[in-house]
């Protein structure tokens, strides 16, 4: 492991809490600059910056030779995938919050503002980020409905180092171990959500993991994981009874009440509609 002389934003201070960037690569020579002159260069200072790189064979290295100075620490090793690098940065971190960013995406000034709302240690801080593929801003607040259909993306999160006490990346997943891990955080008791508006990053995906690549185990505990953690299903079927959609409807939530719906009926959570719109009998939710 190799260590920088001159680090980057030790200590912090009351105003503003320490964060630790972490950058995880595997021959990113393409992109790496621009991700880490979008660190240097934000205003905001109280941070340490640390690259872990799975053994590149590009001029990744040179790269992060170049801005040695502007590092906390760095090392270059295999490693069993991404997420395993991500854990690496954990462990090497000391900052107060934690904020990954990919080494093909970049930082916006929005991060120096939603550095700003770091306040509540037992809080995750969550913005948006820019998807130009998409040529949109992903994707808003989030309640545990939204979350149990797609994921916050994890350049717009910052990590309060509590998480980091009782979880860590599992493996077991290839493609959706941040998935899994925000579903874990957000029905612990002991952590909360805080939704801040700031556009924090760019997130390319030019590079990264592709939604498309199966993972088929967590696909099958994300199941499990939302059944046990959800009211029961005789809840769900009493609340349906009472006209809670039909309300969301009448109020003009009409999209509330049918996402609501199709996330019950996804879960299983809700009786199958037949083609006439109207539940069978002969079908169990």
């Amino acid at each position: 492991m190799e260590k920088a002389d001159d680090i980057a934003g030790r200590g912090a201070t009351p105003q503003q809490p320490l964060v630790s960037i972490i950058t995880v690569v595997l021959n990113g020579a393409d992109t790496l600059e621009r991700a880490i002159k979008s660190v240097v260069s934000q205003t905001f200072r109280d941070f340490e910056y640390i690259i872990i790189d799975g053994g590149s064979t590009d001029g990744t290295l040179d790269i992060i030779r170049r801005y040695e100075s502007h590092l906390t620490c760095w090392i270059s090793e295999p490693d069993k995938g991404l997420y395993d690098a991500m854990n690496k940065g954990v462990a090497l971190s000391k900052g107060e919050w934690v904020y990954f960013l990919g080494a093909d995406d970049y930082l916006l000034d929005g991060f120096t503002s939603a550095a700003a709302r770091l306040k509540d240690g037992t809080t995750v801080y969550y913005g948006n980020v820019y998807r130009p593929v998409a040529d949109r801003i992903y994707d808003g607040r989030f309640s545990f409905y939204k979350l149990a259909c797609r994921n916050i993306c994890h350049q717009s999160i910052f990590y309060p180092r509590c998480v980091w006490k009782k979880f860590s990346y599992n493996l077991k997943y290839p493609v959706f171990a941040d998935y899994d891990l925000n579903l874990r955080c957000f029905v612990d008791d002991g952590i909360q959500f805080k939704y801040i508006p700031d556009t924090i990053a760019v997130f390319t995906d030019e590079g990264g993991l592709s939604p498309r690549q199966a993972d088929k185990a967590f696909e099958k505990d994300k199941l499990d994981l939302i059944k046990a953690t959800f009211p029961s299903r005789t809840h769900m079927l009493m609340l349906a009874r009472t006209g809670l959609l039909k309300i969301l409807a009448v109020l003009g939530l009409q999209k509330t009440a049918t996402a609501i719906y199709h996330f019950f009926l996804k879960v299983r959570l809700v009786p199958a509609k037949g083609r006439s719109g109207t539940v069978k009998k002969d079908e169990k939710g």
